[in-house]
């Protein structure tokens, strides 16, 4: 009898496990931007009930899968993808509201900019046996390993995935999940089935010199697309009896479309991966191929996205016929199935910060000194104990990353339910840069900015920039800054100029030469995020002051050219919340001055003067693609026989080129020497049409007067100007046509660069 037990048992368990459901892998492959038809191939799976018992990805299909596999929905999915800002994800970008004031000038002047020297804190993975980052070697040995190194990516998927942020055992997800990456110091393709999940799918999308590679361990990670890109022999390993692959492309595979970096890259990698490719898609049960053709790597605009999502959707509903053969052989399985049949278990789905707030546990900051993080946690709003949104946690770490100290700043949130435990994690960055700007435009042919900074992205302590224009009329300062830690910086500066340019006054002209020399020491703001407040002393010396006729110009001033030294005390406020600067949608922005000039410390008998300047703009949107840009200018000097060196002067598009005092005037391009208090108010009406190209009509008026007794006396100045201009990778390219009543002629102006 108790044979017969035991026989009839294991007869029981061997039908039982002839007669369970057959397994199904889907498989997604790499692509980038063509990864989202991955999304339109998973709503006709869930529309036709396949189940899926486990899903694998390379790239964006481990971005795709690994988020399928948490429990996000295709249709989820779907949103998801279409709501992300793809050009600011794919980038180390922050937004220019997040953006510390002094570091906007480099997003507004350099096209290029190349950071080297030491960092303070050890670089994650590439630590020598002492645990320290390495810093021996060249400049060219600091210079970074790809263009970006995907802080913006890491925190989308940080910021999807809260509750599965510890170390996991990815077969213990709702789905099972697996990802590949490929290890360049071993050179073998690794398969992640379990540790921290947002390193795992960072790793198998590091394109080889676009993203920064992911070090771990002794591990320096890569995209897992350069060894096997479709992988189905990963699937098959998990146990899938049967496997459904999305193949984005043709299967014979035509001329490529190689249009920028993230389309060589991937051609590149398919040098690599074809070998395995071939056998993965023998070894496919069901083989989906959604249409790509026209796309590239990096086709994240709206249009494209959608178009694939779309596409996918079509390949999967044109395999209707084999999806529902899958049904069948999943249906009869199930029907001889002996045994109750088990249901799914119930997993908890990811919180997601782009719409839900949590609650934080222990906050830790990590990978910097003690001193750094405990000075940095003081000023962090991030306490154990608080509920916070995603917006307030994203803002934070993009204020940290934004003081350039950090290669990047990411965080985890770590536990399965409230309260999630904080993590900052921080990678040392270079505190030097190296910096470039071009322009070419029509009044000064061609202009080239370079700048250098020695430490000026550490957090604290010492700083030294040197920056020159070099153009026709050039410039070059030297700076020295102590940032303390309270958030003030100390600044010695010293400035040399050289001004050539026409004066024009009653449509009469004289040619003006001179060089200024000049020392600041001033106080000011450090890392403040939408302002800078300078107060100090400054002394100018003007040196080679040559008019050619005096004759012509007003006589308001004081052209003894022997007074040539003047110093002064000053004050400046500066506050800016445009949206970005050269096209902006919303926002202010107001620069205002005040100098006190202690003109009797170098003239005999002479008395004191001073100037006031301020300078406005406020943008009103009207709608998605129109703008109205209103800007208002004023400089007035106050005392009697102010130097001519210190004048009114207005004219040509950009403030400030040929002297420091200079307004732009649309309606004239030479600058013109105007009498003590000179006032403009420019309305721009701006119109975009497509993506980057913009039409504008502006109008501008200007009134020149000695006192408010003689306001209108000589009557106003008005322009007008129309004109084009796109927004490109190196630059604004502008042409407009221009026209004014005070020189009652036709002018043209052509740029091409940004404007310094």
């Amino acid at each position: 009898m108790k044979r017969f037990f035991t026989f009839a048992i294991l007869l029981f368990l061997t039908l039982s496990a002839s007669a369970q459901r057959p397994k199904v892998g889907v498989v997604l492959c790499g692509g980038g931007a063509k990864g989202a038809a991955h999304v339109g191939v998973l709503k006709v799976l869930e529309e036709n009930h396949i189940p899926v018992d486990m899903i694998v990805g390379t790239s964006m299909g481990a971005i795709v899968g690994g988020l399928y596999a948490i429990g996000y929905n295709a249709a989820e999915l779907d949103s998801l993808i279409m709501a992300q800002d793809w050009n600011f994800v794919m980038s180390d970008r922050i937004s220019r509201k997040d953006t510390y004031f002094d570091q906007r000038k480099y997003q507004d002047n350099y096209v290029l900019r190349i950071p080297f020297g030491k960092d303070d804190y050890s670089r994650l993975g590439a630590t020598g046996s002492d645990g320290q980052g390495k810093s021996e070697g060249s400049i060219l040995s600091t210079i970074p390993i790809a263009m970006v190194t995907g802080q913006n990516i890491y925190n989308l998927f940080t910021r999807l995935s809260v509750g599965y942020q510890d170390s996991l055992d990815f077969n213990r997800m709702p789905i099972p999940f697996a990802c590949v990456a490929v290890d360049l110091i071993g050179k073998q393709e690794v398969v992640f089935h379990g540790g921290n999940f947002v390193d795992a799918i960072r790793s198998s999308m590091a394109i080889p010199g676009y993203f920064s590679p992911v070090r771990m361990n002794d591990m320096v990670l890569i995209d897992g697309g350069a060894l096997n890109n479709y992988p189905v022999d990963v699937a098959r390993a998990m146990g899938a009896d049967i496997v459904i692959g999305v193949k984005l492309g043709e299967l014979e595979k035509s001329q490529p479309q190689i249009d920028n970096i993230g389309d060589l890259l991937n051609e590149a990698l398919d040098l690599y991966m074809d070998t395995k490719l071939a056998d993965n898609i023998n070894d496919t049960d069901l083989l989906i191929t959604p249409s790509v053709k026209g796309f590239g790597t990096m086709s994240f605009d709206t249009k494209s996205l959608r178009t694939l999502i779309d596409n996918g959707e079509k390949a999967a509903r044109e395999k209707q016929t084999e999806i529902e053969g899958v049904k069948d052989w999943l249906n009869r399985s199930q029907q001889n199935f002996i045994g109750p049949i088990k249901q799914p278990a119930k997993y908890r789905k990811a919180v997601r910060l782009d719409r839900d707030t949590v609650t934080l546990g222990h906050v830790s900051f990590n990978g910097l000194s003690q001193q750094d993080a405990q000075w940095l946690m003081r000023r962090s709003p991030l306490k154990a104990g608080e509920r916070i949104s995603g917006a307030t946690l994203e803002n934070e770490v993009a204020r940290l990353y934004n003081t350039g100290a950090f290669e990047s700043v990411t965080y985890l949130l770590k536990g399965q339910n409230e309260p999630y435990d904080l993590e900052l994690n921080f990678v040392g960055g270079r505190k030097s840069s190296l910096g470039m700007g071009v322009r070419f435009d029509s009044e000064e042919i061609a202009a080239i900015l370079l700048n250098i900074g020695f430490n000026e992205k550490a957090l604290y302590g010492s700083k030294f920039t040197a920056n020159a224009k070099l153009a026709y009329n050039m410039h070059a300062n030297l700076e020295y800054s102590y940032a303390f830690k309270s958030l003030a910086r100390f600044n010695v500066a010293y400035g040399f100029r050289h001004s050539s340019m026409y004066l024009q006054a009653g449509g009469l002209r004289s040619t003006t030469n001179f060089r200024t020399h000049g020392l600041k020491v001033y106080f000011s703001t450090e890392k403040a995020r939408n302002l800078d407040i300078d107060l100090g002393a400054q002394f100018q010396w003007y040196r080679d002051f040559d008019v050619t006729d005096t004759d012509l110009l007003p006589g308001s001033y004081d052209y003894d050219f022997k007074r040539d030294k003047f110093l002064s005390g000053f004050a400046r406020f500066q506050f800016d919340w445009r949206d970005q600067k050269n096209f902006p949608t919303r926002g202010s922005a107001f620069d205002g001055q005040f100098n006190y000039y202690l003109n009797r410390l170098f003239q005999p008998g002479g008395k004191d003067f001073s100037a006031f300047s301020i300078h406005y703009t406020h943008v009103i949107p009207f709608g998605n693609r129109m703008a109205g840009i209103v800007t208002l200018d004023n400089r007035t000097l106050l005392g009697s026989n102010v130097p001519v060196a210190m004048g009114n002067v207005m004219g040509g598009t950009l403030r400030g080129r040929y002297i420091d005092q200079q307004l732009s005037f649309i309606g004239f391009g030479y600058s013109h020497l105007f009498k003590n208090v000179l006032s403009e108010a420019t309305l721009d009406l701006r119109y975009r049409m497509l993506d980057n190209h913009y039409f504008f009509l502006s109008g501008a008026y200007a009134l020149a007067f000695q006192n408010l007794k003689t306001v209108f006396a000589d009557g106003s100045i008005y322009g007008a100007s129309l004109g084009y201009a796109y927004n490109s990778f190196i630059g604004p390219l502008a042409a407009n046509l221009y026209w004014s009543n005070y020189t009652k002629s036709v002018g043209f102006y052509f740029s091409l660069g940004y404007n310094f």
